[in-house]
């Protein structure tokens, strides 16, 4: 099966109720500018945020001789932002970040970095919208073959409420105006299953640590119970050796390493990976003492 990656390139698309998404899939694009502050102002723990010139640099590996070696490698992909303003030149309504991979076509996979609305412009259904728009531009960003478009799994980034330390969390929570366990409900809701593997996200630069106060979660599994553990491995390849090192093999950055050599081995026994609910988390959680106020 032949899959390709559709050229990247500037556009907009005008919705419905006056919104403006603007779709970034260059380095170059004048609108990363408005994404990156925007992105800025609503994320503040440190080991978790890209700095401007990672989005720069993994918008780069979308072309040229990067995406020649990387999709050789990892099979097409695609690295995207999408940016919602009020009308063409109005406030930044929200964004997402995210990268696609097509796989073999028959196992394509998502990984949503980061997605964010306004605080000043929640439950004008934006939220929604962004994933709607996640899952449709991860589907047309390829070239597939005649037939059925397959529908990609959406692996997540949580906070981890259990994890995290006193001061992250609170931080977090009154940055974003939103409880850690509620942001986990907002992801219950939208039918989000937790992957059963201990995930750490590797350093996003050389400036910064690994972040282990996460938690792995998945959209689209159908109410699976499990996924082979041969699909995680290759989508965790994929998202640490493009997105997470930008480009640099996964065997020279020890955190993903350690993941995959697990997965590997788990692969070979012809394992799955156990996907759950959010009741533990959230049980664990509330015996934690927190400072809520």
């Amino acid at each position: 099966m032949t899959i390709t990656s559709l050229p990247g390139r500037e556009r907009s698309d005008a919705l419905e109720g006056g919104v403006i998404a603007h779709y970034i899939t260059r380095p170059d694009d004048p609108h990363l500018l408005r994404f990156y502050a925007a992105y800025d102002a609503a994320f503040i723990l440190p080991d978790e945020k890209e700095d401007l010139d990672g989005f720069r640099a993994c918008l780069a590996l979308n072309e040229g001789e990067a995406y020649e070696r990387l999709s050789a490698l990892y099979g097409p992909y695609r690295e995207m932002a999408i940016l919602l303003t009020e009308g063409a030149n109005g406030p930044v309504l929200g964004a997402a970040n995210f990268i696609a991979f097509a796989g073999d076509g028959t196992d394509p996979t998502v990984s949503l970095s980061y997605i964010f609305v306004d605080a000043n412009q929640r439950r004008r259904g934006l939220f929604g919208l962004l994933m709607h728009l996640v899952r449709e531009e991860a589907r047309e960003a390829f070239a597939w073959p005649e037939g059925e478009i397959p529908t990609p799994l959406i692996f997540i980034e949580i906070n981890n409420p259990v994890k995290m330390s006193p001061e992250d969390y609170a931080l977090d929570s009154q940055h974003a105006g939103l409880d850690q366990v509620d942001r986990l409900k907002i992801w219950e809701r939208r039918g989000a299953r937790l992957v059963g593997m201990e995930y750490r996200q590797p350093p996003l630069s050389n400036d910064q640590g690994s972040e282990d106060e996460l938690l792995l979660g998945v959209l689209g599994s159908g109410g699976a119970e499990s996924l082979p553990a041969c699909r995680m491995l290759a989508h965790m390849r994929r998202f640490f050796g493009v997105t997470v090192l930008k480009g640099r093999d996964p065997a020279s950055s020890p955190v993903a390493a350690a993941q995959l050599e697990v997965l590997e081995a788990a692969c070979q026994r012809g394992d799955h990976i156990s996907l759950t609910g959010f009741d533990a988390v959230f049980a664990a959680a509330a015996q934690v003492s927190r400072d809520r106020s």
